[in-house]
């Protein structure tokens, strides 16, 4: 599905991703949860207004959920989505879209099983890391 040089550059560049998000945290651009198990981050989310163009002012985006494979299969997926979905409606937000590699068979089960569904004709391919990355959009209505 990702390349390993692909892979790798996301192990490099932890400490550049973490700023961005510490950054983007400050100056409420958008939200970040987290799940701690034994004071270590198992699990993480993050939130907020739909970068999409074009879409509406109530339309909510989840732009990552990601959780450790050691605590897959456990509900704290679907426990960390509902906490995002409860704060996304107290916001205002009436729908949620989130991106998805196609070929991702867990994340495309797990968005569809908490009610997502694929947005017809999304399909689109972005340069990431210098890399082609295959992406399709999933929407739910809050």
């Amino acid at each position: 599905m990702l390349s390993d040089g692909y892979l790798d550059a996301l192990t490099a560049q932890v400490a550049e991703r973490a700023e961005v998000l510490r950054d983007a945290i400050a100056r409420h651009a958008y939200s970040v949860w987290v799940v701690e198990q034994g004071g270590r981050v198992v699990a993480w989310a993050s939130f907020g207004l739909s970068r999409d163009k074009g879409t509406a002012a109530d339309s909510g985006e989840l732009r990552a959920i990601n959780l450790l494979p050691e605590v897959w299969a456990q509900g704290l997926g679907r426990r960390l989505w509902e906490t995002v979905r409860d704060q996304l409606q107290a916001a205002g937000f009436n729908t949620v879209t989130v991106w998805v590699i196609p070929g991702n068979a867990r994340a495309v089960g797990f968005y569809e099983a908490v009610g997502f569904v694929e947005e017809p004709d999304t399909a689109t391919t972005v340069i990431d890391r210098g890399e082609p990355l295959p992406l399709v959009r999933y929407r739910i209505a809050l």
